[in-house]
Formats: C-alpha cells, structure tokens, sequence
C-alpha cells in the first residue's frame, strides 16, 4: 500500500482529480458571483460556503483519510462543547510547519464542520493561482502586500465585513508573518534585544500592528480570539510531499479560547499582550519537545487530551469526485492505448507529465526551504 500511496502515477491521478474538480467549482463560483453578488452578497456567501468546502475538503481528505494523521486535542470541554465552532473567531497560530494551514484546516473541519468559512491573511500574489488562489478570491480572504501602509485599509475594513457574516467566520492569523527558520530565529533575536523584547526560542517575534490597529473596527462583532498551538513530534517532517506519499504523522493541537474582553483595547496594552501570548506559546512548545508534554515545563494548566471524531464529508466528497472525473478519464485513455496512435498517446502523455511537474512545483510552494522572508529588515510591512 506503502509502494501504490508514493507512487508518481497516483499522485498524477490525485493531481487531475484536484485540478478538474478545483475548476469546475471555480467556474461554478464565477457564475454564482455574477448572478448573485450584486443582487444579494449574503446568499452567494452562504452558497460559496459549500464551494470552498468541496475544495479544500480534498485537501483535508489527504491528512484524514490518506496519510491518517493521528491528531489529539487539547482543549477546556466546556469551551469546546459550548463555543467551539458556533462563533466569529481570530485563530492566532504558530507558524513552525509547512503544512500549519492545513491542520488548522483539519481543527476547523473537526470543531464544527466549519472549513468552508475559514478564511486567512495571504500574499496578495497567491490571488491568482488557479483553484485554491481563485476559491480564496472569491471567499473574500484579505490578500496583503506586506507594506502596513497599503494593507491598513483592507485590515480595517474587511475584516469588519467578515465578522458581519450570519454564520461563524475562522480568520487564521499567523502573527510571526513567516515561518520559522534558525536563521529567521537570530534575526528575530537581534530584534528583540534592541527592543527589549522576549527572546523566543521556537518561534519569531510576532508582528504586532496588523492586528492591533485592525482589532478596534471589528472587535463589537468577535466573541473571541483562540491561542491555538501545533506541534509534530521533532523527529517528524511534516509536508505536503508526506501526506501524498501517505506518511502517518501525529499532530497535537492545543486550543485556548480567550473572550475578547481579555483583549486590551489599548494599541500599545495589545502589543504587550500579544509578545506575552508568544511567550506563554514559546514556553509551551519547549515542554513539547523536551518532554512530550505541552504542560509539564511551561506552567500552563494542563488539559486531558482526546481524539476529535472523524467527519466522513471529506472522503465522501473525493470519492463522487473521483468517479465523475477517473471513470470517464481512463476510458478514454484506455481506447487511446488500444489504438495504437502514436500522436494520440504522445497528446496524452505530455499533458499528465506537466500535471506532475505543476502538482512537484506547487508542493514547493510550501516547502519552507523555497520561502523568502525579509525577517528582521527595516522595511515597512505588516506587521
């Protein structure tokens, strides 16, 4: 099985079901924006709902039901039962992995079946990447520039409107605004000492200002804000590649909410409380992978940790995908094989080789090996 989940051909098969599916409901949500934006933004929100969650469900099926990721939850029950997934919520979430975004993916599929209004901040030139940038687009994400004074309006007005949504909205903020590298570490060290700030060891400083200048505009709509923590055990390597090769990884997830009465109102107070949340979340991660344990060096009271229950949409919804999409595909490659024609097969061919050289470059993208940052720079950006 091992052999058949790393094998280049099923990851092209994988990569064509993605990618025909992804366009299908791309031009599905292009049509519905036509018709139904002007006329009435809150039905096409509640419509695109579903089409976001058909794409990035397939997404979640590779963690769930693929590679089986093992993911244990540590959380307050009675927040959980009572808050989780049944709000508008800001995720502030440590940015350590190259597949981060998809675990928050998983939690926001888990708490509530609520993936499909999961929303984020991204780089304005993710916009036009054809299926996930295009679903983004169309699901209202904030596309930054990473210049504070640009990206100042959307943060403050945009974010109003998604918290205005009549259904739970998840905005995943990334506050450290890269992910973690030693190198980005020292830069993010020499910082601190000049400001007189924490020092952290597994994570960057957190850029402030995005969020404390934006918090005032939207904070009457935001019940909350959760402290959410990922870690993988350390001598795992979790990636996107590791998923479709189907490697079985353990990801544990802990999830504190905080009403955002707790949140200063204060620019400079919420500074502060954020520099003291990465502490507490830097203290966390260094009991993780001394001891295994998220508690029992950071001071932080523990949480029995439990299983989430699996959500079946996932498999479910590749498994019609796979259908409409393989059965017609491999009947029409089958008569081409039969046939003989040279040209014909060499038509086929080409096109599913440059299907795995897209779904190799598109992997890449998030191999935080191929990420630039200007960490630690004196230039302006958010924050």
């Amino acid at each position: 099985m091992s052999f058949i989940k790393s094998s280049p051909v099923t990851h092209i098969i994988i990569a064509l079901v993605f990618l025909v599916s992804g366009l299908t409901v791309n031009l599905l949500q292009l049509l519905f924006f036509i018709v139904l934006w002007p006329l009435h933004k809150e039905l096409f929100r509640k419509i695109n709902y579903y089409f976001s969650y058909i794409i990035y469900s397939e997404l979640v099926f590779l963690s769930d039901w693929w590679a089986g990721v093992q993911y244990y939850f540590y959380v307050d029950k009675d927040d959980y039962n009572n808050y989780f997934g049944k709000e508008h919520a800001i995720f502030i979430i440590n940015h350590k992995y190259e597949i981060d975004w998809l675990t928050a993916w998983v939690v926001n599929d888990r708490i509530g079946g609520i993936l499909g209004n999961c929303k984020a901040f991204a780089k304005n030139s993710l916009k036009y990447m054809p299926v996930i940038g295009w679903a983004w687009w169309f699901g209202e994400f904030l596309f930054l520039q990473r210049d504070l004074v640009k990206d100042k309006y959307t943060i403050e007005t945009k974010l109003k409107t998604l918290f205005e949504y009549e259904n739970p909205v998840t905005m995943l903020l990334y506050a450290e605004g890269t992910r973690f590298t030693k190198e980005k570490q020292e830069a993010s060290i020499k910082f601190a000492r000049t400001k007189g700030l924490p020092e952290l060891k597994e994570h960057l400083l957190p850029r402030t200002k995005g969020f404390s200048i934006g918090l005032p505009h939207f904070r009457h709509n935001l019940p909350a804000v959760y402290n959410v923590q990922i870690a993988f055990r350390r001598e795992e390597k979790p990636s996107l590649r590791a998923l479709l090769n189907g490697q079985r990884l353990e990801a544990h997830v802990y999830i504190e909410r905080i009403p955002i009465e707790q949140v200063p109102e204060n620019d400079k107070e919420c500074d502060k409380w954020m520099y003291e949340l990465y502490e507490k979340k830097d203290k966390m991660m260094v009991s993780f992978f001394n001891t295994g344990d998220w508690f029992k060096e950071s001071g932080v009271k523990p949480l029995e940790k439990f299983v989430p229950p699996l959500r079946y949409y996932s498999l479910i919804n590749i498994i019609l995908w796979s259908i409409l999409i393989l059965v017609p595909f491999f009947y029409f490659t089958f008569n081409v094989l039969i046939s003989g024609n040279l040209l014909h097969i060499l038509m086929l061919m080409v096109p599913l080789g440059l299907l795995y050289v897209i779904l190799s470059k598109l992997m890449s993208v998030s191999e935080i090996g191929k990420t630039s940052s200007e960490y630690g720079t004196d230039k302006k950006k958010t924050k």
